[in-house]
């Protein structure tokens, strides 16, 4: 009876990974114990095995901690699950011997400290950006664990759980080509990104935008930059903003008078498997060269049209006297403009003039 409730219960929190922020402490509990294990784990590393995100249950904070910052990378049950298909279970009692197994760092320093014996593994996702999985230790060893994990109630479970982690995808899918598709009509690109600097997903135009060969591009599924100082500026951009939650700015320069401008924000949970903290960036190619938007200006800043052609003129880079013998008008008459649009706009110089022009049109 005991053991159908724990089913019950298991079946009812999986029904929730379709919520806006799943109950994933709720999920790996139950889980865990309908598994039978002392601690449960949901993981998610990139391809080359760095740490994307880590809910963890039935451990202190100092062995979540501990993991988190180091073992993950010595962990021989994540390196044997990035060679398997997901679905399979992984026993590391069967895997490894237990002699060698205790001669590794990850045993001695790790395992044993924290009484873990025994680990079972799920692969849930595989792919050369991401692998996701649920792991389960063990105080004590259980043998033929794997076999047990294989059909009845807990294969059920499996196969309830891998249905609703497909339909969570397909939903973030769909959220993401969403909003993809409105930037994209705008000119603008987007892609989501680790703190590490790995890129998850990216939209077409993100992928035109870093394929600059001398510039901000994708290397070997990280954003990459040619120039130390751009590479640092990033990283530490990333990292806090997901420290601090407050959306920050990188620009990089492109070609002769352009830019590139990385608004960076946490992504939303309806973007996110889980807890891992992950980066939304807006990307936007902002050029000195392009002419603004006469009308525009005439709105924004209720002046004449007159002023709003002057005040493209001098963002362009033209001085008074050259925009008055460009169109034919004189010298005077230009200054007259200047002089009405610092008071209009409320500026004292006309470089503040251009600066404020420019900025209303980004």
């Amino acid at each position: 009876m005991l053991s159908k409730l724990i089913f019950k219960r298991a079946l009812e929190a999986v029904a929730h990974i379709a919520d806006h922020t799943p109950p994933w402490d709720g999920i790996l509990n139950t889980a865990r114990d309908l598994i039978g294990a002392d601690s449960g784990t949901l993981i998610m590393m990139d391809g080359q095995g760095g740490l994307l995100g880590l809910n963890q249950v039935g451990l202190d904070k100092e062995a979540i901690t501990a993991y988190a910052e180091h073992y993950h990378k010595l962990d021989l049950l994540a390196e044997a699950a990035s060679k398997v298909s997901p679905g399979i279970w992984l026993d590391s009692n069967e895997l490894f011997p237990a002699s060698s197994l205790r001669r590794t760092e990850f045993y001695t320093d790790y395992q044993r400290k924290h009484g873990h014996e025994q680990s079972l593994a799920l692969v849930l996702e595989q792919n050369p950006l991401r692998r996701t999985g649920l792991s389960f230790q063990r105080s004590t060893v259980l043998e033929g664990a794997k076999s047990k994990l294989l059909d009845g109630d807990v294969a059920i479970y499996i196969q309830s759980l891998q249905a609703a982690l497909a339909r969570r995808n397909a939903s973030m899918a769909s959220q993401l080509k969403t909003v993809e598709d409105t930037f994209t009509a705008l000119g603008e690109a987007s892609c989501l990104v680790a703190p590490s600097g790995v890129v998850l997903r990216y939209s077409p135009l993100a992928g035109q935008l870093l394929d600059h060969p001398r510039g901000l591009c994708i290397r070997q599924g990280h954003m990459w930059h040619p120039a130390q100082p751009v590479r640092a500026l990033l990283s530490k951009r990333l990292i806090d903003t997901i420290n601090t939650g407050i959306p920050s700015r990188v620009t990089v320069a492109l070609a002769r008078g352009e830019t590139l401008r990385l608004d960076i924000t946490v992504a939303g949970p309806q973007f996110r498997m889980s807890d891992e903290p992950l980066n939304f960036i807006r990307l936007r190619r902002l050029s000195a060269m392009a002419e603004l938007d006469v009308l525009e200006l005439v709105a924004i800043f209720g002046i004449t049209m007159a002023e709003a052609k002057v005040l493209a003129g001098l963002a362009s880079g033209l001085t008074p006297a050259e925009f008055a013998m460009q169109h034919g008008v004189s010298e005077s008459t230009v200054r007259k403009q200047v002089a009405s649009l610092k008071t209009k706009m409320n500026c004292s110089r006309a470089v503040e003039l251009v600066k404020l022009a420019l900025l209303s049109q980004r």
